[in-house]
């Protein structure tokens, strides 16, 4: 029986839209945000994250394209759940900000998925907020999306 895939290979489709979205990340960034004047912009960490992003995909797109034995895409509901924590991260954003968003994904993940006793949770939620706080906001001074919360509040 010939084992040739005919048609779109699913597989395809993440690094073509990774590609897309690095692509419109390093535009953006460069056009709207510059990349270094004396010390680095606003545009300097996005686009290099955006540029490490091209690179991967390019070559997951490369690796995926030269395989033609692989077996049909099958979607494990972990992997699933981790694709709505990003989508709920994303509206969450919208809603109470980035930061406090992040906060709130990795307690439901330690506590639902993880099972982490609470001292756990709150030693880690602690760090990630220093790192967020602290590193992020005021050393790095980096402003996050606080949406309609912040609004409210006129952060």
């Amino acid at each position: 029986m010939d084992n040739k895939k005919k048609g779109l290979n699913l597989r395809l489709v993440i690094p073509v839209l990774t590609i897309v979205i690095s692509l419109v990340f390093i535009i953006v960034g460069i056009t709207q945000y510059g990349f270094w004047t004396n010390q680095p912009t606003p545009g300097f960490f996005p686009i290099i994250i955006a540029v490490c992003l091209l690179a991967s995909s390019i070559g997951a797109f490369i690796q995926v394209a030269k395989d033609k034995d692989s077996a049909p895409v099958k979607y494990n509901f972990n992997e699933l759940l981790v694709m709505l924590g990003a989508l709920g991260i994303i509206l969450g954003t919208l809603v109470i900000g980035l930061p406090i968003s992040c906060l709130v994904y990795v307690l439901l993940w330690l506590k639902l998925m993880e099972h982490a006793p609470w001292k756990v949770v709150i030693i880690i939620e602690l760090i990630i907020a220093a790192i967020i706080f602290g590193v992020f906001t005021a050393w790095l001074q980096i402003r996050f999306p606080w949406g309609l919360l912040g609004d409210v509040l006129g952060l």
